[in-house]
This record gives C-alpha cells, structure tokens and sequence, in this order.
C-alpha cells in the first residue's frame, strides 16, 4: 500500500511541481508517525479520490504505470473501492471513522449525479446519522 501511494504522489508532483512544496512529505509524515494500517487505508483512499481529478489521459497514463509497476491499475482498484462503499450502503449503518470517510469522499464525487440519486441519498443519511452520533 505504501509503494502504491508514494507511485501515486509521484505522478502526481510529476504533474504539478511545487518547488516551495513537497507533496511526498505531507503525505508522509502524518502517516509515517502513526504506523498503522487505520492511516495507510486513509491515505489509500484520498488517493483513490485525488485520482479522480486527472484529465482522461493522465488517468490512463497512471492506470498504466501502477499496472505495469503492480499487475493492478487504477480500474480495478477503484472496482474494488466501490464494491466496499456498496457493501456499507447495504448495511445501512457506518461504523468506523475509515468507512464515514470513505463514503463522505464518495458522495462528494457523486451527489450531484442523476444516475446515483438512490445511492447519494442512502449515504447522505447514513453521515447524518453517525456525525450526530459522534458529537453526543
């Protein structure tokens, strides 16, 4: 998961140099100091999101880089990424800050899409539910 990431965030500086900037060290650091699969998981998933900003070709050119780097490119991952939202949304109910994040991500990129209307207001209740949770 770390070799994924970082090849990510590579391209990802490739695309968008910031010389007053290193993009691998705010990514990092906060990781690197928790040591935990909780925060790699985190990072797997903004990562998954940052992607989804890329024009068409940078998409494929990345989708190709990671195939060739880990069998697995960017498809198949984010295959697997929404099977794991659908199997949450199933259950009605998110029980852990990685799932509220991971849906709170994924209704951002889809709200606004007439073909997830269903979906969009299934997980916009179900974040309702568990940050009125939280703050009790």
């Amino acid at each position: 998961m770390y070799e994924w990431n970082m090849t990510i965030t590579e391209y990802i500086e490739y695309l968008s140099p910031a010389p007053d900037h290193n993009w691998r060290d705010d990514f990092e650091k906060p990781i690197m100091t928790k040591n935990d699969l909780k925060g790699w998981q985190e990072a797997y998933n903004d990562s998954l999101e940052i992607v989804q900003d890329l024009l068409p070709e940078q998409y494929k050119t990345l989708d190709k880089i990671l195939k060739d780097k880990f069998g697995e490119g960017l498809f198949e991952a984010d295959k697997k990424h929404v099977k794991k939202i659908n199997k949450i949304v199933e259950k009605g109910k998110i029980k852990t800050e990685v799932q509220y994040y991971l849906l709170r991500e994924y209704f951002e990129r889809i709200w606004d899409m007439i073909e997830y209307k269903n979906t969009a207001g299934k997980i916009e209740k179900m974040l309702y539910v568990f940050e009125n949770k939280i703050k009790k």
